[in-house]
């Protein structure tokens, strides 16, 4: 079904018969229906499936996270949610290729949280049996108790974990248990953000490392 716009003479969207209708850069254009590519697809097009299938398969897998941590940025974002700026990101800089031109994911360069606080500094992470312990320089500036840390553990091809609101950024260090430490034993990258509870806004976050 299609939808006419601006009356009779308008354009439409949507299909009618055999022929749709779309709007690009500002003017109205009908095509016919397209078919399959007979065509070999080039090295090119081959390393963009690659890429985007990566892609499609980290993020989802990642989800919440990207959705908690890209929620402020969408909403000054009119045709992109949370989730897709998130996507956005990890296609345009998390995805890199290696020395035999494979793409695979640099985890140094994910941001999972993104905003306008300042991340912390002089941070240090360490596990003692299934305990994460954490600590951080403080910023004068968010001593308030609204300003909180978030934890996201990350292994790329298994698991992922999230803790929002895990402790008050003016605390200076923390220790939070991790049950799936018990269960299994992956490596897991480690990177934590702080959130102003109040106003709803996140700092970007910093990689701490693998555990």
């Amino acid at each position: 079904m299609a939808i006419l716009e601006d009356g009779p003479n308008g354009g439409f969207r949507g299909k009618v018969g055999s022929v749709y209708g779309y709007k690009l850069n500002g003017e109205w254009v009908i095509r016919g229906v397209r078919t399959p590519s007979t065509k070999p697809p080039t090295a090119a097009q081959l390393l963009h499936r690659e890429k985007m299938k990566i892609n499609g398969e980290f993020c989802q897998r990642i989800k919440p996270i990207l959705t908690f941590g890209y929620q402020f940025e969408a909403a000054k974002d009119l045709r992109r949610g949370a989730f897709q700026l998130g996507q956005k990101h990890v296609i345009n800089s998390v995805i890199e290729l290696d020395a035999a031109s494979k793409p695979y994911l640099n985890m140094e360069k994910l941001q999972v949280f993104v905003g306008e606080l300042m991340p912390r500094t002089g941070i240090e992470v360490r596990l003692e049996n299934d305990i994460l312990k954490l600590s951080w320089i403080p910023n004068p500036k968010y001593y308030d108790s609204i300003y909180k840390l978030n934890l996201a553990l990350i292994n790329p091809n298994k698991h992922m974990d999230f803790k929002m609101g895990a402790a008050d950024a003016a605390q200076g260090e923390c220790s939070i248990e991790i049950p799936v430490f018990k269960r299994e034993k992956f490596d897991y990258h480690v990177y934590i953000g702080f959130w102003d509870m109040y106003k709803g806004t996140l700092s970007n976050s910093v990689y701490c490392g693998i555990i």
